[in-house]
């Protein structure tokens, strides 16, 4: 359904669900009021909020874990460094093997959390979007509750000066 047709549903009398039973030729489909849009768009948004937020945490424990295992790779050296240092040409050489692998894991952990911060760029850019979209459909909408008030507004003023015609065009008592 496109955003007009929604609206403009919006607008339409609704039936009750006994005419949509007799209806042979009814939709399906519910038609959702503006109100009920603007619901569903704002959850929406709410759901994209917490993606963003569910990356943004994930991007930081990475970060945390990449600390972590950088502070163990220091410590790591340092042995290595100690060892080597004592005549302890074994315990080097194991300091350093260990040393590799965990440098191999630090480059999946830093490959891992650019990859989720670039997620997470894409999700708030989409987010600015969908927010933007949103806004777009709340300023339609009030714009369209203003159009059908001023049009319900105008046949009462019309209505109200075609009963005061009426009044004055009838003969007084004489």
């Amino acid at each position: 359904m496109s955003f007009f047709a929604r609206i403009a549903a919006a607008f339409k009398p609704r039936k009750s669900k006994q005419q949509n039973k007799d209806d042979a030729g009814a939709s399906s489909r519910d038609q959702l009021t503006l109100g009920e849009a603007q619901l569903k768009q704002q959850a929406a948004v709410q759901k994209m909020r917490r993606g963003v937020a569910d990356v943004s945490v994930s991007r930081q424990r990475l970060d945390l874990q990449a600390e972590d295992l950088q502070h163990a790779l220091d410590a790591l050296a340092e042995q290595a460094e100690k060892s080597q240092a004592t005549g302890d040409g074994a315990a080097a050489q194991t300091a350093l093997g260990r040393h590799h692998i965990m440098g191999e894991q630090m480059v999946d952990l830093v490959a891992q959390r650019d990859a989720l911060a670039e997620q997470e760029s894409m999700l708030v850019a989409a987010l600015a979007q969908l927010q933007a979209r949103v806004s777009g459909f709340n300023v339609t909408a009030e714009t369209l509750k203003a159009a059908h008030t001023a049009a319900g507004a105008d046949h009462a003023i019309g209505k109200a000066l075609e009963d005061f015609d009426d009044a004055h065009k009838r003969p007084g008592p004489d």
